[in-house]
């Protein structure tokens, strides 16, 4: 009930801007991710002004121990499905680090592809939907170019 409580509030405080919400540029979200669904963990989402890239900061905590992950997307194209639908394609980075006696990493690319909804006319809250196939050519394993996931994610930004 609190958690519901704060994001009301968050929200209340981000329409105050809702004029400048897109176009500020400054975004912070969550979402619920995957790799090649198998167990689902969260991801801390931003955006910064001014800064083409978007961020996720997240894990899984697994019976191995703790799975964090990093990522970074290009959105190299962006448009309008509908007054309330956009889409957005990208190229980014994919770093995982994982493991709790031994220290086992993954490195790739990542493919997003995602579909946004508007629900507010003033832009401030982002839905989305999203799936990203990753190509996971480097880990401690050594190289490996025909590694591939898919990692899935629904999500929200608030923008500001």
């Amino acid at each position: 009930m609190k958690r519901c409580i704060i994001l009301v509030l968050v929200g209340l405080m981000a329409m105050s801007g809702a004029a400048f919400a897109r176009s500020s540029g400054f975004a912070i979200g969550a979402e619920a991710s995957s790799q090649d669904f198998n167990g689902w963990g969260g991801r801390f989402v931003f955006h910064l002004p001014r800064v083409p890239v978007y961020f996720g900061v997240g894990g899984i905590v697994q019976p191995g121990g703790l799975n964090l992950d990093f990522t970074a997307d290009y959105w190299f194209t962006r448009g309008d499905l509908s007054v309330a639908f956009d889409y957005y394609v990208g190229l980014g980075g994919y770093l995982a680090l994982a493991g709790s006696n031994q220290l086992s990493w993954e490195l790739g690319a990542r493919l997003p592809l995602g579909l946004q909804i508007w629900p507010l006319r003033e832009g401030i809250l982002e839905i989305f939907f999203e799936i990203a196939p990753v190509w996971i050519p480097f880990s401690n394993n050594g190289a490996s170019p025909l590694t591939f996931a898919v990692q899935p994610a629904i999500g929200f930004r608030l923008w500001f």
